[in-house]
This record gives structure tokens, sequence and C-alpha cells, in this order.
């Protein structure tokens, strides 16, 4: 291979000749890469190595070297055109452009990540927004298909289940509805010979439900379409899941029968692969009794409409709105104060993810905007950093249109890495959020990435670069060669370019600041949860859900002695200290059935006061160490044949017996239902509170306490109870649980076994997964952010090399300069976190609902989230302020 003619050193030889001697150091490389540039185009055209010299050395002679010590007078067209030193062709443009990425390595990485990033992550998002959130339901005409929930503004109960008979009103407004379907969710235990019992998620529902969704099962007839709302017939639908999983996807399936709690059912149907509405459901089963003959004031089943053509979700709600006050002023007692609406199910399928989600899509916007800011950061920076180059570029002969060329090929080169980043960027951003989300939002795992959207997200950050690397391309190729090279580097882009610059920095530094703020307030609030006054002590304890048929345990007393049995059977595990088990657990809220005090006259109807009715057996609240405030626990001798008693909380005690004891008064239940899984209550029997405990919050974190009433389950018995034990190891608390149920009864399972601690943690659930997209989002964009204080940073000390070398020269101390550097950094960091303070507090609003005891004006947040970016920026100026600490003064003087 023919080694290169040294062209640093020809050009030196030839200034010496031409008396421009004190031509500067990065003028010579620019030469000498032109030289190199015209030498190789030479050679590929196919001129021998003396030939392609002699055409390079040529145009050194022939170019206007004048303007280095003399303004340049350009003679004509096609003098520029003979004189022109440059790469003609794509090929060489491409060249030089790699050349450029060489010789500037951290600039070229930094805007391919910049944009790569920004794109893929946006990609990412807003697949994952699209398809959880904008994509339609899979089922027929989804725009017309509604949830109805009650909700009562009086007991400060937004959503609640309907009551049967009320939801058989509502069906009937056939101005409103096509039809609808009704379901409740009985907790079930799988049994199929030769295999462990299994708690399986299942639905007892009306049978239009499939017809409502207009879904039809795979194989098999499924529910009789024409055939009553409810009937004795035990038919079941089964998923496709459980098919697979259970059955080995035989076939034959249909025909066979099912062992569910102890009754048999005949499988009719198997729905298609992904159908598990309403939420992960894997047995359907027919409903079995009239929705009529139940009580008005229970609401426990769940509901799916199907609007009339032409009638929206908020038409529906007026209607069910006068429907409920008609039914209010008719049987005020179990219905005033309700009022029904209806939601589109697919928000209604959402629910907090929702709004969750579009925090998420906002956010990703505003780092798609940080990322462009950031590439145009960048791109003003470099093409400061390139006054020089193109003035020299322009002494040689090269056109204003050569130049623009030159620079969109190099913006479009970058442009295109960019995309090649943010492609794969974007499908394992897609993966990692599917893995890392830290709750089971619906519709995650059927994400892809959409490549409509992420042909937009690249568009987007691909104008960026081409805007912002071709405006000053042109601005360059209009200023005046000698004039640059006189002013060391100003003359590129000045004091404007400058401020742009500034501007673009803060921009980015504000939106970091109001992202970090928001997800700081988030770790705030969750933390607050997590360590939430429950009113128990939850370290230790293990829980697990139970149910027994009633084909096995036939009357109340079986059901008694099976729970005494197995809470004593758990007692005597190695390693656990106590148990108990309970109706609901904390943070669950019990059966709110209205209740009267003895002694004191009846309420109107409508008008009686509410509390929640929770079953305890002995043993609960000693193993949850829940204080008692006054009176006594339940004991042994609180049997079905006793005295009926209760335990209340303190605020049941507040509310109900100010500046009295409660302790020895009796309430009356009005109630004569306690829902399908438990005894009814015997009537106007009166129970006498012997005790009061600690508020135990049986309410989300977000609400505030209610009154409770705690009956023992001997007297207040129910077949589904939650298991509750403590020991200092949680799995052999858990084993043990097992064990116990398992030597009791083989055929029951223990579902959801988990420790309190986890239940904790799912409450929170809907902060959790805002606190995990901002944090995440939070991380990345001060990340951008802090790459532009380096851009910036770095700009500056090129610009001003020349006032630096001469302070050094007059005896500054490179430690003051690095000083210097770091300061003007930290101030314009300073300028964007206020700017971004002041936008969190105006976007506060948005948090208020997923707070938790944190204002948006949290002090250790705040100061968090600016501590945070005032490192980072600290720790962006470095790189720039060694460079203005290590500038040569010799060499700085030189530049003029």
């Amino acid at each position: 291979m023919t080694k290169q003619p040294d062209w640093k050193q020809i050009i030196v030889d030839h200034a010496r000749a031409t008396n421009a001697d004190h031509l500067p150091v990065d003028a010579i490389e620019e030469l000498a890469a032109h030289l190199e540039d015209l030498y190789l185009e030479a050679l590929e055209a196919g001129l021998t190595p003396e030939d392609a010299r002699a055409k390079a050395s040529r145009a050194l002679t022939e170019s206007p070297l004048a303007p280095l010590r003399r303004p340049h007078t350009r003679t004509s067209e096609s003098h520029l055109e003979s004189s022109r030193v440059g790469i003609v062709g794509l090929a060489g443009d491409l060249r030089f452009a790699w050349r450029q990425a060489r010789r500037s390595p951290s600039f070229a990485a930094v805007a391919i990540l910049t944009l790569g990033l920004g794109a893929g992550a946006a990609t990412a998002i807003f697949s994952i927004v699209d398809t959880v959130l904008l994509r339609p339901l899979p089922y027929r005409e989804p725009e017309q298909l509604v949830a109805l929930w009650d909700s009562n503004a009086e007991k400060a109960l937004p959503r609640e289940r309907v009551s049967p008979v009320t939801f058989m009103d509502e069906r009937a407004l056939q101005a409103v509805f096509t039809d609808a379907a009704a379901w409740w969710r009985p907790e079930v235990n799988f049994v199929q010979p030769g295999t462990e019992p299994v708690r399986v998620s299942t639905i007892e529902t009306s049978a239009n439900l499939f017809q409502v969704l207009g879904v039809s099962p795979a194989f098999g007839p499924g529910f009789p379409v024409d055939g009553p709302f409810f009937a004795v017939d035990p038919i079941a639908v089964i998923s496709d899941r459980l098919w697979r999983t259970r059955f080995a996807g035989r076939p034959d399936v249909i025909g066979q029968l099912i062992d569910v709690n102890d009754d048999h059912y005949r499988i009719v149907g198997v729905m298609p692969p992904g159908f598990s509405f309403p939420d992960d459901v894997d047995i359907w089963l027919r409903l079995q009794w009239d929705l009529t003959q139940h009580s008005r004031g229970a609401h426990f089943m769940e509901t799916v409409a199907r609007l009339q053509p032409g009638i929206t979700a908020e038409q529906a709600s007026r209607e069910l709105a006068q429907l409920s006050a008609r039914l209010g002023d008719q049987f005020p007692s179990t219905n005033r104060g309700w009022i029904a609406r209806a939601v589109p199910l697919l928000d209604d399928m959402l629910g907090y993810y929702r709004p969750a989600l579009f925090v998420l899509l906002g956010a990703v916007a505003l780092l798609l905007v940080t990322a462009c800011l950031n590439v145009a950061s960048l791109l003003l920076a470099r093409a400061t950093a390139r006054a020089r180059e193109i003035a020299v570029r322009s002494a040689l002969g090269a056109s204003r249109g050569r130049l623009v060329r030159q620079m969109l090929v190099e913006s479009l080169a970058l442009a295109a890495a960019g995309t090649l980043a943010g492609g794969a960027a974007a499908v394992v951003l897609v993966k990692l959020a599917i893995a890392a989300m830290p709750v089971d939002v619906p519709r995650l795992s059927g994400v892809t990435v959409d490549v409509r959207l992420l042909g937009f997200a690249l568009a987007v950050v691909a104008a960026t670069a081409l805007l912002f690397g071709l405006l000053p391309a042109i601005v360059l190729a209009r200023t005046d060669a000698s004039e640059v090279l006189k002013d060391g580097a100003r003359g590129a882009t000045g004091a404007r370019g400058h401020r742009w610059n500034r501007a673009l920095v803060v921009g980015e530094v504000a939106l970091a600041s109001t992202v970090l703020v928001s997800s700081a307030l988030l770790v705030r609030s969750v933390s607050r949860m997590l360590t939430a006054n429950l009113g128990v002590v939850t370290t230790g304890v293990v829980t697990g859900g139970v149910q027994i048929a009633s084909a096995g345990y036939p009357d109340w007393p079986d059901v008694d002695q099976f729970y005494d049995a197995v809470i004593e059977g758990i007692r005597r595990e190695p390693g656990i200290d106590a148990a108990g088990a309970a109706t609901m657990v904390p943070l669950e809220a019990g059966w709110r059935l209205p209740f009267g005090i003895e002694g004191r006259p009846p309420a109107r109807a409508g008008d009686e006061s509410v509390a929640q009715h929770v079953s305890v057996t002995n043993g609960y609240f000693e193993t949850f160490r829940a204080p008692l405030v006054d009176g006594r626990l339940f004991t042994r001798d609180d049997r079905a044949n006793t005295e009926p008693v209760v335990v209340v909380n303190r605020t049941f005690a507040r509310q109900m017996f100010p500046g009295e004891r409660a302790v020895g008064q009796r309430i009356v239940s009005t109630a004569m239902y306690i829902g399908p899984l438990g005894r009814n209550l015997p009537g106007r029997v009166p129970f006498r509170i012997v005790g009061v405990v600690a508020d135990i919050r049986q309410t989300p974190l977000s609400q505030s306490n209610e009154p409770v009433i705690y009956h023992t389950a001997r007297q207040f018995p129910f077949r589904a109870m939650t298991i509750v034990a403590r020991g200092r190891d949680t799995a052999t608390v858990a084993a043990g649980v097992r064990h116990a149920v398992r030597a009791l009864d083989p055929s029951l399972p223990v579902s959801d076994l988990s420790t309190m601690t986890d239940r904790v943690v799912q409450n929170a659930a809907a902060p959790r997964l805002l606190m995990f997209i901002l944090t995440a989002f939070a991380v990345v964009i001060a990340t951008l952010a802090a790459v532009g204080v380096y851009g910036l940073m770095a700009c500056l000390v090129n610009d001003r090399r020349r006032e630096l070398a001469i302070r050094l020269a007059l005896g500054a101390q490179p430690s003051a300069l690095a000083a210097f550097v770091t300061r003007q950094g930290l101030a314009i960091a300073a300028v964007g976190i206020a700017a971004g303070l002041a936008g969190a507090q105006l976007a506060g609003g948005l948090l208020r609902r997923v707070l938790f005891e944190t204002p948006t004006t949290d002090v250790v947040a705040l100061a968090g989230a600016g501590g945070v970016l005032l490192v980072a920026a600290a720790v962006a100026c470095l790189a720039p302020a060694r460079r203005a600490a290590r500038v040569a003064p010799i060499e700085g003087l030189k530049l003029d």
C-alpha cells in the first residue's frame, strides 16, 4: 500500500513560503484532512499516487491562503469550481463524516445514544399505552360495553358492587341496554382425580354473559343461547389455559364432569385462547339462583351491559341515576343514597392503571422533548467548535452549497445511526418494561413494538438532527472566513448561538427537575404507605384463604368445628406462635350493614347507621397483636348457644357513644343476610359489646377508618375465611399452615398464601406503579440533562480558550479556572432546577390523588430532587473544567 504524504508538513512548509507561518494548529489539521480527502479521491478515480499527490499539492498552491492574512475576495464562480477542495460524491461525503465521528468520538457516541434512547423509549412506551389503553377490547363492538357500579356519597363509598335485585331493575331499562349480565365470585376449590386440589379463579354468572360480550366458545355449545337467565343445571365453561394445563388439550373434554367445591359440573365449552373475562378467570359456572329473591341491601355482584345503538355511557348514567332515585324513594332502607352509574368497560378494566398510563405517556413525551433538546444543544455546541473548520474549507474555495451539503450528509449519517440505535432500544425496552413492571397491568403481556410508532419517534429525532445540524451550517457558510480565522473561534455562532444553547439546556434541566420532583414525592408517599400504622403488627404474619363447601360441611356447627380444629392444628405446628382467622383481614373492607342501638329510637328508613361487619375466630386479635382499649376479647365461652357478643373498634365507640363507655351497650342489626357464603343474621337479636380494640385499618390506605363490628365466628359463621398465623420465619409459617389444613381435609387448598407485608405492598400498587414509571424516566431525563450541561460547558470552554489562556498567562491558577467553569455550569443548572420546581408544583394536582400523607411541597422530596440534579450537573462539568485548567497559555495566545 502506498504511503500517504505528510500533509501537515507540506502545509507548514507552504505557509512559511507564503508568509503565513502563524497558521493555527487546528487550521493545519483541517487543511491536512481536506488535502487527504482530495488525494484519496484522485486515487479512487484511477490516478497514480504521484499524480494524485500532484493534484492535491496543486490545489494547495492554487487555493487562496491569503484570507489567513487579509480579507479574501472571491474572483468568480468558475474560479471557485476550479479551486474547490472537497469530496465530490456521496461516498466521499460519508467518508468525511466518518472521519469527523472518529475525531470526536464522544460527541458522536453521546448524540447517537441520545437519539436512540429518546426514540427507543418513546416507541416502547407509546406501544405499551397503545396496546393497554387505546386498542379496543377484543369483543364485538366494545365501545358499547359498560360496567355498572353503585356509589354512596354519604357513606364515602365511591365504587361498590351492585345488589342482585337492583341489577334486575337496571337490566329492565330496555331503552338504554340491549342486555346485561351479572356474576359473583365464589371461592372455588377445583379437585381433579390424581392431582392436588387448587383454588381456581371462578365466577358464577348469568347464562347470557358471552352473548353480551359477543364471544363464543372455541368449541362446545357453551351456555344455552336462548336459555333462562339462571337455572339449577350444573354446567361450566372452562378457559383455554385450564383446558391445556389440566386436561392436556384433549378434544373429548366436552361432557366431562369436574369437581368444584364437592359439586359435579359438566363442561359444556372451552373459551378461545386469551379469553379470561372479567380478569384471569378459568371457570365460568352457570348462575343457579334467582337474583330477585335476594336482598337489595347486599352489594356483591359485578355486571356488564351492552348499550343500545346511539346511547352513550353518560346518557346511560343519567337514566340509572333517575332509576336510583325512584328506588331510593320506594325502598329507603336499602336504596336511599345509592346511585348507579355506567362506566365504559375499558376504563373499568384499567382502573387506576388508566391515570398511571396517561402519566407514563406524558413522561415519555417529556423524555422525547428532552432528547431532542439535548441533540439540538449538542449540535449547536458542535457547530460552534467547527467554526474554524468551516472557515478553512471556505478559504480553500469550497462554495456555500458544498459546505451545506457536507453538513447535511453528516446530519443524515447521525440520524441514521440514531435510528438503528432507537429500533434496537425499543425492542429491548419493551421487554424490560414488561419484566420490571411492579404490578400486573391488564393486556401488558400482548405488547409488541409498533412499527408505526417507531417510525414517528424516529422521524421526530431525525428531523431534530437535520434541523439543528443544517441551520448552523447555513449560518457558518455565510460567515466571512477571514473574520472567523482572526477571531479565534467566535465567528461561528457568537453570543446569539450561546444564548440559544443555554436556553435549551435550561429547558432540559427544568423538565428533568419536574419529573424528578414528582418521582421523589411518590417515593416518599409509597415509603409512608408501606410503613403506615395499620393498627396491627404485620411482621411475621402469613395469610391464606380457605373455603369449605356446603356438600362436605352442610351444617353451621360443622363449619365452626372445622375452623376451630384447623386453627388448633396450625398452632401446634413448629415455628408458629399464634393463629386465627377472619372474613376480612386488614386493608380489606367487611360487609357494610345497617345497625341500631338498643334503647334508642329507631332511625328513619334509609338513615340507619352503617358499619363494617367482620367475623373472626379466637386468636385473631392476638395474632395481629391488636391493642385492647377496653373490655375483653372473645373467649372459648362465646359460643353459638350463649349470649351474642361483639367487639367494636375505637372509631365505632367514639362515633356511637361519645362521652360514654361502649362496653356493655347493645347493638341490633337490621340486616337479614350477610352474603351467599355466610349464615343469615338472626333478625333483631341484640349483640352486647364486650370489648373495644384500637382501630385496625379495614379500608385502603387512601380512605379513613370506618366503624367496624367484629363478631365471633362461632356466632357469625362464614364458609370462606382467611387464615392468619405468626412466626419468626414466614416460610416455616406458610408450610405449617398448608400442612395443618391438608392434614384435616386433603381436598382443601390454601389460596393466596402470602405475608401480610406483601398484602400491604400490593395495596400500594397504584402509587408504586407511578413511582416506578416516574423514577425510571427521572433517571433517564436527568442523565440527558447532565449530558446537555456537559455539551454546553465543553462548547463554552472551547470558545473561551483564548480568554482562559490569557488568564493563565497573567497568573491565574488552573484550579480557579476549573472552579470558574464549574460555577457557570451549576448556575445554569440552578436556573433550570428552579423552573422545574415551579413546574412540579403546577403539576402537583395530578399527583394528589395518589399521594399518601405527602404534600406536594414536601421539603425532603424537593431538596433531594434538586440536590441530585446539582450533583449530576457538577459531574457533567468535570471534564470541561479539567480541559479549561489544562489550556496551554502559549497555544491560546497564538490564536491570533
